[in-house]
């Protein structure tokens, strides 16, 4: 947070802020009855996350977003064409649990990233946009992974993504 001595845009694509969208997608953890699992007595979250083969870590599916889009680059590659228009209406109906500054490695004095976490969450496992999100997950590029991840502190996720996800668990009551 503040200065960090570094001058330029960096690997950043603009002076200035550069705006990424989050989406936080969930769903509640089930065990093979389909109840839902807990932990210490609260509900178990899984969430949507992706990995490109040159990274160690995880990511939430968002990222940055071209001038006048809607979805970022990162989404668009673990999703089938065919299902944008659709996840664009469940970012409408999702809850922004955060916007703003984001502490992060690429981040200069003077160029850094804002970011608005919207979380989409699927609380009945036989919700039809959730099927038909599964159904349209793919990875376009065969060095990204994506997978629903079991929701914990301790799971590698990129620098920010935790805090993020941390207010998510809160927002629902789950575990984290």
């Amino acid at each position: 947070m503040g200065r960090t001595g570094l001058r330029g845009r960096g690997s950043l694509g603009c002076f200035g802020p550069n705006h990424t969208l989050q989406p936080v997608i969930t769903r509640w953890r089930r065990n093979q009855d389909g109840a839902i699992c807990r932990k210490s007595i609260k509900k178990m979250l899984e969430v949507l996350v992706v990995k490109h083969s040159l990274s160690e870590h995880w990511a939430l599916p968002g990222g940055s977003r071209e001038p006048g889009e809607i979805l970022p680059r990162k989404l668009k590659q673990v999703l089938r064409r065919e299902f944008w228009s659709s996840f664009q209406n469940l970012l409408t109906q999702g809850t922004e649990v955060y916007r703003g500054y984001v502490d992060d490695p690429r981040n200069t004095d003077n160029a850094w990233i804002e970011t608005v976490a919207i979380s989409i969450h699927f609380s009945d496992q036989s919700d039809m946009d959730l099927k038909r999100l599964n159904s349209h997950l793919h990875a376009c590029d065969p060095g990204m992974s994506v997978r629903w991840q079991v929701v914990d502190r301790r799971i590698p996720l990129y620098a920010n993504h935790k805090t993020i996800l941390q207010k998510v668990a809160t927002l629902y009551g789950a575990f984290y």
